[in-house]
């Protein structure tokens, strides 16, 4: 019985020094994505995430020692559709890589999403500083790549601001990826005669 009873004390205190992981959400604020003007690109694309990727969670750190789990994909597909609506002029969502010749599409852009966070602070556990890459690979209609877009979105949030929000550091870097991959396929040269 004593046995019993340090095993499982040892056993509450491993968990919690090794911390534990407090869910998040990541997704942007869409009201936020704003089209830069009425430049869209003149084309029919399709995006396309695996079931996989959307039901993927990731955890990375966060303050006192925990960590934070949140799915990035899932968390900004809405956000990544709309900034597809700010660039180009008919977008739609694909159930696989390749389109059939019924999709009859342009373009299939399919993204990639790394995130990193970390936190000073040793008392709480919300990140203050949050980094995601969004790679965004564009094939034409005959699955040969034209283009990869890559964008590195950076937010921070002090603990003063977090209230209930506690992914806002995380909202901020997939604010900033997708208005900056946004300005960057609106930019493109592969776009030029679309324009």
């Amino acid at each position: 019985m004593i046995k019993s009873l340090r095993f499982a004390a040892l056993a509450l205190v491993v968990a919690v020094a090794s911390g534990c992981a407090h869910k998040i959400g990541v997704s942007p604020d869409l009201a936020k994505l704003t089209p830069a003007a009425d430049t869209r690109i003149d084309a029919k694309v399709a995006y396309y995430i695996s079931e996989a990727d959307l039901n993927k969670e990731v955890t990375t750190p966060g303050g006192g020692g925990d960590k934070v789990s949140y799915k990035p994909y899932k968390d900004i597909e809405t956000a990544f559709y709309k900034m597809l609506t700010n660039v180009f002029k008919d977008v739609t969502k694909l159930k696989t890589p390749q389109p059939t010749a019924n999709d009859s599409v342009d373009y299939v852009l399919i993204p990639v999403v790394t995130t990193e966070s970390s936190s000073s602070s040793l008392f709480t556990w919300p990140p203050t500083k949050f980094k995601t890459e969004l790679s965004t690979t564009v094939n034409d209609a005959a699955n040969q790549k034209v283009t990869t877009i890559t964008t590195v979105g950076d937010g921070e949030a002090e603990f003063s601001e977090f209230k209930r929000d506690f992914g806002l550091a995380g909202r901020r870097s997939t604010q900033s990826v997708l208005q900056k991959t946004q300005e960057a396929l609106l930019g493109a040269p592969e776009f030029a005669s679309r324009r």
